[in-house]
């Protein structure tokens, strides 16, 4: 993760912050996850972040794909949820999957009240 790497621990919750131009080598641009609790976003903008190397996605260039999985989280491993509650992410980007959020045997994943726009992945997501 970018900014939080949590591998069997507590929940990670981002509160009423700004996460920009972030990225991580292989996953989650913000948060990296595993067997780890709920990963929260409330209140918050992210901005230009990405999973993978540091060709981030741009408002100019929002097609230019990072790494690979998660561009702001990667969640993996019997992990808890993903929420990203009255939240913006913008130009964030994954080359394989998950251009926000990449879950992989975790829990559910809530978008309430939020804006996603210019966000992309090579695959999927």
């Amino acid at each position: 993760g970018g900014v939080v790497s949590a591998w069997d621990s507590g929940a990670v919750s981002i509160i009423n912050s700004t996460v920009a131009r972030c990225s991580a080598g292989e996953y989650g641009g913000v948060v990296y996850a595993d067997l780890s609790g709920a990963v929260s976003l409330i209140g918050s903008t992210v901005t230009e972040c990405s999973a993978g190397d540091l060709q981030r996605a741009t408002a100019a260039s929002p097609v230019r794909y990072g790494g690979q999985y998660g561009g702001v989280v990667y969640m993996r491993e019997n992990s808890g949820a993903v929420s990203l509650i009255n939240t913006t992410v913008t130009c964030c980007s994954a080359g394989e999957s998950g251009g926000v959020v990449y879950a992989e045997g975790s829990g559910a994943v809530s978008i309430i009240d939020s804006d996603v726009a210019g966000c992309s992945a090579g695959r999927g997501g």
